[in-house]
C-alpha cells in the first residue's frame, strides 16, 4: 500500500535506513586473542583419511569446479521409451502387464532471478535440487557448479526431476526440458511384486541402448547383476578440536539414477539407507540441508560423489567441505536436537534459515543482519588460518541465537531496541550452554567450563568458561547470562571481574518468562528481582549488574 503523505513516506524511510544500518552490523562477532596451535596431529590424521577416502571410493574427488562433458541423449522420453517397447515387441518379447508409455514425470531446469527467488526454491524440501544437470557427461569431479551462461553473482539454474502435475511457484521463472517416462516408478507396469522386472530389464537396455548410453546396460545373462541394492552407506566428519571423526549427522544424501532420485538424512552415526533400489549404478551425492534450514557457499553447498553400485562411504575430512559441515552441525544441534530446553529457532511463516559459509578472511567471524535472510559465518581469522570445529560450531550457535532473539521479540522493530550488550551477551550464553552440550557428548567432559583449558584453547566463551571477561576489554560481548545460570564466582578466579554471587536461573526460563521484556540493565534487574531463585537476593543481584 502507497503512504500518500509525504510526512509519513519521510517517516518510514528513515525507520527502514535506521533498521538496515542497524541491522547489517547487529552482530559482529570478533575473536582478537592470537593464539599458536601446534597442527602436527591433526594433519597427519587429515592426510590419513583423505588417503583411506580416495582408496577406498576409487574415484579422484577433490574440490573444485566440476567440468562437464558432452551432453547424454535422454532415454527417458515417452517417444524414445515408446520406440524401445516397439523393438521389444517385434523381438517377441512380452510383459506381463499392460504396458502404458505415458508422461510420468518432467525434467525442468529452474531459473531463479536472484538469491530471494533461490532461497524460496529451497523452501520446498520435496525438490530434489541440482546445480548438475541430470543429461551431462561429468569429466572432473567436484564440489562447485556454475553455468557460464549465469553472471558470477547470481544463482545458477537448478534442475530436478517432477511429477506430472506438479504445482510450480509462478514467480520463479523455469523451463520444461523434456518429457519424462520412468518406467521404474510406474506402478502400473511393474505391479506388486517383482514378476515383470525382467521386463523392466529389457526395457531399459533397449532404451539405453538406442541413446548410446551403452554404460548403462546390463547382462542379463548373468545372475549377478540381476541382484538389486539399496543405496547407502555411512558420512564421517572431521573434528579438529577432537582430531577424531563422527557421524555427519542429519546431513542428506541422493542416490540418482538418471532422472530417478532418492534422498535421505544420515542418522547419529552417519548412517543412512535410501527408501528405494536399484539394479545399476547410480550417482551420490551430499547437499548440506535439511527441513529447517541449509548451509550454501553460493548456493545450497553440495560433494558430488561416485557413479556406483553399493554403498557409498564419504569422510568430510578437510578444506570448504569440512568448515561448512561444522557449520550445519551447530545449526542443526539448535534446530533439532537437545538445547537445554530452549526454543527452537523457526523463523516467521516456516522460512528456512540460511547459512552463509564465507570462503575468507573476515574482520568477523560471525555476522547476523536479523531482517536479511543470511546468517554468515567465517571460515579464516588472521594470516588465513582456519578456525578450530569447535569454534565454527560455536559461532554458529552464536548468530543463530540472533535470530531466536528476535523471534521471542516478536517484531525486528522491538528486538533491534534491545541495547547490543544484552543482544551480545544473551547469545554469548546460548553459544556456551550449546557448545558444552555438544561437546560433553562427544566424551570431553569439562567443556566450556571453568577449569578448561586445553593447548590451543577455543575462543571465548568456552575457555574457563568466560570468567576472565572484564568491561575494560569487551563492553558488548560478556559474561553477563552465563554469571546468572553457573556456580562460579569469577572474582575468585581473575582479578577485575565480576563479583558474581548470583545462581539458579535458567537460560530456558529466561527466555520463556523474561525475555521479550529485556531491553536494557534497568528492566533486567527489575524481572530477575521479581523472579529471583531461592536463595538469590535484591543485593547479590544488584552487585553483579554492577559490573556492566
Amino acid at each position: 500500500m502507497k503512504i500518500k503523505k509525504t510526512t509519513k513516506r519521510i517517516f518510514g524511510w528513515t525507520l527502514a535506513l535506521f533498521a538496515i544500518t542497524f541491522l547489517f552490523a547487529s552482530c559482529q562477532k570478533h575473536f582478537d586473542k592470537p593464539r599458536t596451535e601446534d597442527k602436527s596431529r591433526q594433519s597427519a590424521t587429515i592426510n590419513n583419511l583423505t588417503e583411506n577416502t580416495a582408496g577406498r571410493l576409487g574415484l579422484p574427488y577433490q574440490e573444485g569446479t566440476i567440468l562437464l562433458g558432452e551432453q547424454l541423449k535422454n532415454p527417458y522420453t515417452p517417444t524414445l521409451m515408446a520406440q524401445a517397447w516397439d523393438n521389444l515387441q517385434k523381438k517377441g518379447v512380452a510383459s506381463l502387464y499392460p504396458v502404458d508409455i505415458r508422461q510420468t514425470h518432467l525434467y525442468v531446469k529452474f531459473k531463479p532471478q536472484n538469491w530471494e527467488e533461490y532461497d524460496d526454491l529451497k523452501e520446498d524440501s520435496l525438490l530434489h535440487l541440482s546445480d548438475i544437470p541430470y543429461d551431462y557427461d561429468i569429466i572432473k569431479n567436484g564440489n562447485y557448479f556454475h553455468d557460464p551462461a549465469v553472471n558470477d553473482t547470481l544463482p545458477t539454474f537448478q534442475y530436478a526431476t517432477v511429477p506430472t502435475g506438479f504445482g510450480f511457484n509462478d514467480t520463479i521463472a523455469y523451463e520444461v526440458l523434456s518429457p519424462l517416462y520412468i518406467p521404474e516408478r510406474d506402478s502400473k507396469l511393474l505391479g506388486t511384486s517383482s514378476q515383470n522386472e525382467p521386463f523392466l530389464d529389457k526395457l531399459l537396455n533397449e532404451a539405453y541402448t538406442l541413446t548410446g548410453n551403452y554404460e548403462d546396460t546390463i547382462d542379463l545373462s548373468q545372475p549377478s547383476t540381476l541382484n538389486r541394492y539399496t543405496p547407502g552407506g555411512n558420512i564421517q566428519l572431521f573434528d579438529t578440536r577432537l582430531a577424531t571423526t563422527y557421524g555427519f549427522e542429519g546431513v542428506k544424501v541422493t542416490a540418482r539414477r538418471w532422472f530417478d532420485v532418492y534422498g535421505t538424512y544420515c542418522d547419529f552415526n552417519g548412517n543412512y539407507r535410501m527408501g528405494g533400489s536399484f539394479k545399476r549404478p547410480c550417482n551420490y551425492a551430499i547437499y548440506y540441508e535439511n527441513g529447517r534450514f541449509f548451509v550454501k557457499r553460493a548456493g545450497v553447498h553440495w560433494i558430488n560423489g561416485p557413479k556406483q553400485k553399493g554403498d557409498w562411504n564419504h569422510t568430510v575430512a578437510d578444506g570448504y567441505d569440512r568448515f561448512a559441515g561444522h557449520i550445519f552441525r551447530g545449526a542443526y544441534r539448535y534446530h533439532y536436537k537437545d538445547i537445554a530446553g530452549l526454543q527452537r529457532p523457526f523463523k516467521w511463516l516456516g522460512k528456512k534459515n540460511s547459512y552463509v559459509g564465507k570462503d575468507s578472511e573476515k574482520k568477523w567471524q560471525g555476522k547476523n543482519g536479523i531482517i536479511f535472510t543470511n546468517i554468515k559465518i567465517a571460515r579464516l581469522k588472521n594470516k588465513g588460518e582456519e578456525y578450530m570445529s569447535d569454534e565454527i560450531f560455536s559461532t554458529t550457535c552464536h548468530e543463530t541465537a540472533h535470530t531466536s532473539h528476535a523471534i521471542r521479540m516478536n517484531t525486528v522493530i522491538q528486538f533491534i531496541q534491545v541495547e547490543a550488550q544484552l543482544r551480545e551477551s544473551w547469545a554469548i550464553g546460548i553459544e556456551w550452554v550449546l557448545s558444552n552440550l555438544e561437546y560433553t557428548e562427544k566424551g570431553v567432559a569439562d567443556y566450556g567450563r571453568s577449569n578448561y583449558n586445553p593447548p590451543n584453547p577455543p575462543l571465548y566463551p568456552n575457555q574457563f568458561a568466560y570468567q576472565y571477561w572484564k568491561l575494560s576489554v569487551d563492553k558488548d560481548y560478556t559474561s553477563l547470562y552465563i554469571n546468572l545460570i553457573d556456580e562460579i564466582n569469577d572474582s575468585n578466579l581473575f582479578l577485575d571481574t565480576p563479583n558474581d554471587q548470583v545462581s539458579g536461573y535458567t537460560l530456558q526460563f529466561i527466555e520463556t518468562n523474561l525475555l521479550k521484556h529485556i531491553y536494557g540493565l534497568s528492566s533486567l534487574s527489575t524481572y530477575l528481582k521479581n523472579n529471583r531463585p531461592n536463595g538469590v537476593t535484591n543485593a547479590q543481584i544488584d552487585l553483579l549488574l554492577s559490573f556492566y
